[in-house]
């Protein structure tokens, strides 16, 4: 695809530069091909009138058809309203800050069970 760009660009140069040696001006040129192409405003509308009205249709429920699919999926994109009922207190950890606490079950080596089994 670049070898395509690079060529189009050089291509577009050599001419620029041509039109320049032969004394043309490329501005009056370039004025003189625009004027010659009709606007769009003025093609817009026979185009429009020379598709048959069947194709119109399928064009314009195609497209909404697009607009719609595009809507329906960025609204099921956006995430549902939270249904947590925790308050911002139950999410901090209990150790921040907590003073330890000892278990009156374990004794003196942690968790281990002094009682026999």
């Amino acid at each position: 695809m670049t070898v395509l760009l690079r060529a189009a660009l050089v291509i577009g140069v050599l001419s620029y530069f041509a039109m320049l040696r032969t004394g043309a001006d490329p501005a009056a040129e370039a004025r003189k091909l625009a004027g010659a192409v009709p606007s769009a405003q003025a093609v817009v509308p026979a185009a429009l009138e020379a598709v048959p009205p069947e194709t119109r249709d399928r064009a314009v429920r195609a497209v909404l058809a697009r607009g719609l699919m595009a809507e329906l999926s960025r609204r099921a994109a956006e995430a549902p309203p939270s249904n947590d009922t925790l308050q911002e207190t139950d999410r901090q950890p209990a150790w921040r800050g907590a003073e330890p606490q000892s278990d009156p079950k374990s004794g003196p080596k942690g968790d281990l069970r002094t009682e026999p089994r």
